[in-house]
């Protein structure tokens, strides 16, 4: 029985991960807005929960505390996910996935020095916290006038009840009926879970059907469609067009020595002088700290440099700086949109590792 009732709760994550894929139902570097954002959080909740019912299946085949210590973390996670991600569709503060993943990986080691039966219990009273959390934030406004947030706040809230009947078995009869057949036993926990999940990813999927699905101005996802759509119209009527990438290579150096503020105004103030310098072009800021310049091919590359230091020069007394740091150029010409996609990739690659580097 225990093992059906974990197969179900497998399944359920699988088809609610596949599910929640299709969804968003967009590929390019342009995806993004309020859907994307919905879809990475449950998406994350579905994968931590897929993962919990194998920890879980190998628990049950005898895969000991390390088997439990897993699933009790991808448990927590999976419903603090989803928690996070309601906060994140109210435009609220958003708790980011790295805190819940802190939070499991805690429950994780927690697990390995304490009786596994107290491990269980202090899951459970996570699960109670974040069911909570998430019923109320799904309630908010404008997340709670959506339809299909009923749903998800019932389902919630009655699994948060669920997992505190849980806890109030244990004060009264000690933990034996969380492992004795019953009510509150892994196998009814499995099933009541398995539904939990569907109830969940029905309420996501009704809920995606009303959030927009295209980036916001000012975002980085919004620019790199920016970027591509430009490509794309000048391709098709010269053959192709000229990438200009420009960087400050003394950015993480204004960062550390004045605020990342600061820093934030010298890229703003980078991608402005590139607009002044080139009239043509469609400037966006697609990877982290990166100016990109889509144009027709004409002028120089050395034209090109020396108009966009004239220009963010000129900006420099406007941000009460002194000195005028100097700026990287790399050119290419593209001559489909994949090229252009490809050196937005490579950039984006490369200022993850940056930030990995400097830590």
């Amino acid at each position: 029985m225990t093992v059906l009732a974990l197969a179900s709760t497998i399944t359920a994550a699988g088809v609610a991960l596949t599910i929640l894929f299709f969804a968003h139902g967009r590929t390019g570097d342009d995806r993004g807005g309020a859907r994307a954002e919905m879809v990475t959080y449950f998406g994350l909740a579905a994968l931590a929960a897929l993962l919990c019912g194998a920890m879980n299946f190998l628990e049950t085949a005898g895969g000991g505390t390390a088997a439990a210590a897993g699933g009790n973390a991808t448990n927590v996670m999976a419903v603090g996910m989803v928690w996070a991600g309601a906060r994140r569709l109210n435009r609220r503060r958003a708790v980011g996935a790295i805190g819940i993943v802190a939070g499991g990986i805690f429950l994780l080691g927690l697990t390995f020095l304490v009786p596994l039966e107290e491990a269980t219990v202090l899951k459970t009273v996570g699960l109670v916290a974040f069911a909570s959390l998430g019923a109320v934030e799904s309630a908010r406004r404008p997340l709670g006038d959506l339809r299909g947030s009923r749903l998800l706040v019932w389902t919630l809230g009655l699994y948060a009840g669920y997992n505190a009947a849980r806890i109030g078995v244990v004060v009264v009869s000690g933990t034996a009926p969380l492992v004795e057949p019953g009510v509150v036993s892994p196998a009814a926990t499995a099933i009541v879970s398995a539904v939990a999940i569907a109830l969940v990813s029905a309420s996501a999927v009704r809920i995606g059907r009303q959030l927009d699905d295209r980036p916001s101005p000012g975002t980085r996802a919004h620019d790199r469609g920016a970027l591509r759509r430009e490509a794309a119209r000048l391709i098709a009527t010269a053959g192709s067009a000229r990438v200009t990438v420009v960087r400050l290579p003394e950015i993480d150096l204004i960062r550390t020595a004045h605020s990342v503020a600061r820093g934030d105004e010298m890229v703003r103030a980078m991608a402005g002088a590139v607009d002044d310098a080139l009239l043509d072009a469609a400037t966006g800021v697609p990877a982290r700290d990166t100016v990109f310049a889509v144009a027709p091919e004409g002028m120089t590359t050395d034209a090109v440099e020396s108009a966009v230091r004239v220009a963010f020069a000129r900006r420099m007394p406007l941000l009460d700086y002194d000195d005028i740091p100097d700026l990287s150029f790399e050119h290419s010409v593209i001559r489909t949109v994949d090229g252009l996609s490809a050196l937005m990739k490579h950039r984006r690659a490369r200022a993850r590792r940056g930030r990995v580097g400097g830590h």
